[in-house]
């Protein structure tokens, strides 16, 4: 499988939901300056800590130190002294911001396989799995076959860009080889796509002659219904934060808390308990899309044909931007799959890469039970129509149709202002199911 490659400018932002399945990460340099490296490495650190997950970064670059010159504080002891001499972890680990942490390398005099062989990897390891945190090791590509810790996956920050499998870095083949999986490449820019080819451009003037028709079956009224929908979803989430609301998620910032109750005036909660997530629950969409008007981003949608099948449309108010609305697709148990998704798209170019961003979006809006597939699909074409961007998720039992992919409680409230204004009541639920 062909790895991503990720330009650096964009990293941060994908970071925070490639990782979320993951509590150990390395980062190996290959090639360029070891500043460009560090550099990313910090990004990434500070871009996870920043969504409210805790990481611990830390400096394995045991003969050459490469990341103590971006840190805001940073001892004399380190990982070294912690691993070879016995330090406590707590008394060399130096808090950088909130929820990020970092160790140097510490003492040169450190017996450097003695640190990278160390059996307290595997118990730090248990550590952060079990607290949720994030372990992002800064690792040369020599080190890594010798690091004695089982890798969740490997970001590879290569200015210049990467081939797996090549002998430039053995290290770095080593450790692939040994099962661990290559999450990205992240270079200084990304090369552009290979030219569209015949049948491509085809299928896309397919695609935007499907969205023209979409356009004259939206009725004037709808467009009007859905522009007063958002004024609603705006007040409505001015008025929860005069009572001290949680300010809403940057829009690829993804948002592990708990959902609290929304500010609007009848119940909601979740069917199955906001903190316990069933099994089969699907995290993942992918935002392909944003627009600032409802009607187009649900007419964009209507044009992706199967690929939009379980696409919907989620409001997200962006500060002084006002309110935007992202148009995603895909339902996916985790991160590693919807990314496999947002490739397949870029091979068959319905979606120009880089463009594409993978979100966390555990919650939906239910809207109907229907026992039968065929009744589910007859319900969502005949909302769409209506402007309303409804998909099913099936389960064991009744089929579930479902509004929005939402990261946190403050779209939830603009999607639900949408919803009342059309006279259709929900429930907030857990997206789960096989993918429809």
């Amino acid at each position: 499988m062909t790895p991503r490659e990720v330009a650096r400018v964009h990293f941060p932002n994908l970071a925070p939901t490639l990782l979320a399945d993951h509590s150990v990460a390395a980062l190996a340099p290959a090639g360029g300056e070891p500043e460009w490296a560090a550099g990313v490495a910090w990004e990434t650190a500070r871009a996870v800590a920043r969504t409210g997950r805790r990481v611990l970064l830390v400096d394995l670059s045991l003969e050459r130190p490469a990341l103590h010159a971006e840190a805001k504080e940073a001892g004399a002891e380190g990982i070294g002294d912690a691993f070879a001499f016995g330090v406590a972890l707590n008394h060399v680990a130096r808090e950088q911001e909130p929820n990020l942490f970092f160790i140097g390398t510490g003492s040169p005099a450190a017996d450097q396989r003695a640190v990278l062989t160390s059996e307290r990897w595997q118990r730090l390891a248990r550590g952060f799995a079990s607290e949720g945190a994030l372990l992002l090791l800064h690792v040369p590509a020599a080190a890594l076959p010798v690091l004695r810790i089982d890798l969740g996956t490997l970001i590879v920050a290569a200015p210049m860009g990467y081939v797996p499998g090549s002998d430039t870095f053995p290290g770095l083949a080593e450790r692939l080889l040994r099962g661990t999986s290559l999450l990205a490449i992240v270079r200084d820019t990304v090369p552009p796509p290979p030219r569209t080819s015949g049948s491509q451009r085809v299928s896309v003037a397919a695609a935007t002659a499907a969205r023209r028709r979409q356009r004259r079956q939206i009725p004037r009224a709808v467009v009007g219904l859905m522009i007063v929908a958002a004024v609603l979803g705006v007040v409505a989430l001015l008025v929860s934060r005069r009572g001290g609301g949680t300010p809403a998620a940057p829009p690829e910032a993804p948002s592990d808390s708990a959902v609290p109750p929304a500010a609007s005036g009848r119940p909601r909660t979740l069917s199955v308990g906001a903190g316990a997530a069933p099994a089969d629950s699907l995290f993942y969409s992918i935002q392909i899309a944003a627009f600032d008007n409802s009607a187009k981003a649900v007419e964009y949608l209507g044009g992706l044909g199967e690929d939009g099948a379980t696409g919907t449309v989620t409001p997200v108010l962006l500060g002084q931007q006002g309110v935007w609305h992202r148009v995603v697709i895909g339902a996916a148990p985790h991160a590693l799959a919807a990314d496999s998704m947002l490739r397949d798209l870029w091979r068959r170019g319905r979606v120009r890469r880089p463009n594409g961003t993978i979100l966390r979006t555990p919650l939906a809006l239910e809207i109907a039970r229907v026992s039968s597939p065929v009744e589910a699909e007859d319900s969502v074409a005949g909302l769409r129509r209506r402007g309303i961007p409804a998909y099913i998720v099936a389960a064991d039992g009744p089929v579930r149709i479902l509004v929005g992919a939402f990261e946190d409680d403050d779209q939830v409230r603009l999607a639900d202002a949408l919803l009342r204004a059309a006279g259709i009541p929900s429930v907030l639920v857990h997206r789960a199911g096989p993918r429809s």
